[in-house]
């Protein structure tokens, strides 16, 4: 393969790679964005998700107005693809970049050195010191791509060589039609049809696809992921049950398990997108530590609880996942699981009779939205208690 064919190709494989990193970064940037509304990252991670997004957008914006600069004047060097042109029409193409860049929709009348003048449209991000002169009527150089005959690029220098003396007011018979800029959709291939659009779209998806589900995968959450794209209807018919559903419940309840290990807590309380834990830290007895569950993303307070009451901590022995979905279900029967706000374990005092006696048990409450309706279960059997 020659030099003419080598470089076309090359040119052709750095504008894909530009192109699928930028739909690879993208999904990046709007998963992160997602998990982190949805809790599967840290709060403090807003603060690198915000100058990261940035500093990602001026790469790439620099990168592609590097390369169309270069592109401009390694064609203008090419003396026999420059040719004075006449601008029909100009307008705002509608974007504007880095608040130095605005592209530009530029309709020319092309005076080529051999042939008849054409008219084709042009879409060229142009500074605001190349684009402010510009007007109906004015005279630019365009340069043709050798790839892509009757398209190509504006510079706004004067027009080289010799000037037709009808160049004003010439109209041209060929016209190129505009095309439909195709953009960022086209990864494939250089004038779009069916199949490169088809290709595209699948590469698309792919890119996009895999770059927004990275920050879940980092996390570990990629089945709290499709657990809630799978009750997502929920929310549009608002019953949305979050946590309370039963595959969700269960996973749920195997993480706080597995963060508990033998530890012991105050209190394990299930809401519907979180579990809320006190815990004693290990290395700071008789102290409490919150911890805000989200999937499988932990989030711990930087704040430690002073304990009063010694008597009302309890072990992983008291809580019992059968207990728990029994008395759920009993809940169920006379109440909506969507208007639930929690449910959870405690250590409580309990009246035992028939002669009166407070004792404490760890025993299930649920209490629902308002704090004004709640019921309590047995924290073994999961029987409903008496009011």
């Amino acid at each position: 393969m020659n030099g003419t064919q080598l470089t076309p190709t090359l040119e052709q494989f750095g504008i894909f790679c530009y192109k699928a990193l930028v739909w690879l970064f993208l999904g990046v940037v709007i998963g992160a964005f997602v998990a982190t509304m949805q809790g599967f990252l840290p709060v403090w991670f807003i603060v690198v998700y915000l100058l990261g997004s940035i500093g990602l957008g001026l790469l790439f914006s620099r990168v592609f107005f590097r390369y169309t600069d270069r592109k401009r004047r390694a064609l203008a060097l090419t003396s026999g693809l420059a040719a004075p042109a006449r601008i029909d029409a100009i307008r705002f193409g509608g974007v504007r970049m880095l608040e130095t860049r605005e592209l530009m929709v530029i309709q020319l009348t092309v005076f080529q050195r051999s042939g008849a003048p054409y008219q084709t449209t042009v879409r060229q991000f142009l500074t605001v010191e190349e684009g402010d002169p510009l007007q109906e009527g004015s005279l630019v150089t365009f340069f043709e791509d050798p790839h892509d005959p009757g398209y190509g690029m504006v510079s706004t220098t004067l027009p080289v060589g010799e000037i037709p003396a009808d160049i004003r007011t010439f109209q041209a018979d060929k016209v190129y039609p505009e095309r439909r800029k195709t953009g960022l959709w086209l990864l494939v291939g250089r004038n779009p049809n069916g199949l490169a659009r088809s290709v595209s779209f699948i590469l698309i998806l792919a890119l996009f696809g895999a770059g927004f589900i990275s920050p879940y995968t980092a996390t570990g959450n990629v089945d709290w992921l499709r657990l809630r794209l799978r009750y997502f209807p929920q929310k549009l018919v608002f019953q949305d049950k979050g946590n309370f559903n039963p595959e969700m419940f269960k996973k749920a309840y195997d993480k706080a398990v597995a963060y508990i290990g033998d530890r012991r807590i105050e209190s394990l309380l299930f809401y519907k997108d979180f579990t809320d834990i006190r815990v004693e830290p290990t290395d700071e007895p008789g102290r409490l530590q919150g911890a805000t569950i989200r999937g499988n993303s932990v989030g711990t307070h930087f704040i430690h609880y002073s304990l009063d009451d010694e008597d009302r901590l309890f072990t992983l022995e008291s809580v019992r996942y059968d207990a728990l979905k029994k008395a759920l279900d009993d809940a169920a029967k006379d109440h909506d699981i969507a208007d639930i706000m929690y449910i959870g374990f405690r250590k409580d005092i309990r009246w035992s009779m028939p002669v009166a006696q407070r004792e404490r048990y760890v025993d299930i409450h649920i209490v629902f939205e308002g704090g004004e309706t709640s019921l309590d279960y047995h924290g073994e059997t999961g029987e409903r208690l008496p009011d």
